[in-house]
């Protein structure tokens, strides 16, 4: 839905004027410039933490030491790190690249645009 930003009064042929809220920060170039930067740096070490939790995940899953509690539990661990190992291929041989770091960073974006539009929702209420 479009609305008009005009003041009451304002000619038709005026432009329209940004509310308070809308103005540009002076920091807005900066932002706009190492947001990118950040969002990949981001993806990349939380792809990098994924990995080690993967790893340690399917190597707890594959002990088969522990009590009785364990030992009722390892199975469904161990068909879990199975499905995950046969989707994502072997933990020991995972190694994210450059379209996983890049879909991880897009996903951050998105999360981080949705985020702030909720917060200027939540102002307008």
């Amino acid at each position: 839905v479009s609305r008009d930003l005009r003041a009451p009064g304002d000619s038709f042929l005026a432009p329209p004027t940004l509310p308070e809220t809308m103005s540009m920060s002076p920091m807005f170039p900066l932002y706009a410039l190492s947001l990118p930067t950040l969002l990949i740096a981001s993806a990349a070490i939380s792809l990098h933490q994924f990995k080690l939790c993967f790893v340690a995940f399917v190597k707890v899953a594959n002990t088969s030491r522990g009590n009785a509690v364990w030992q009722f539990v390892q199975p469904f661990l161990r068909d879990i790190a199975v499905v995950l190992e046969g989707t994502l291929g072997k933990a020991s041989g995972f190694s994210p690249n450059l379209t996983h770091v890049m879909l991880t960073s897009l996903v951050l974006a998105v999360v981080f645009s949705a985020e702030r539009v909720r917060g200027a929702i939540l102002q307008r209420k």
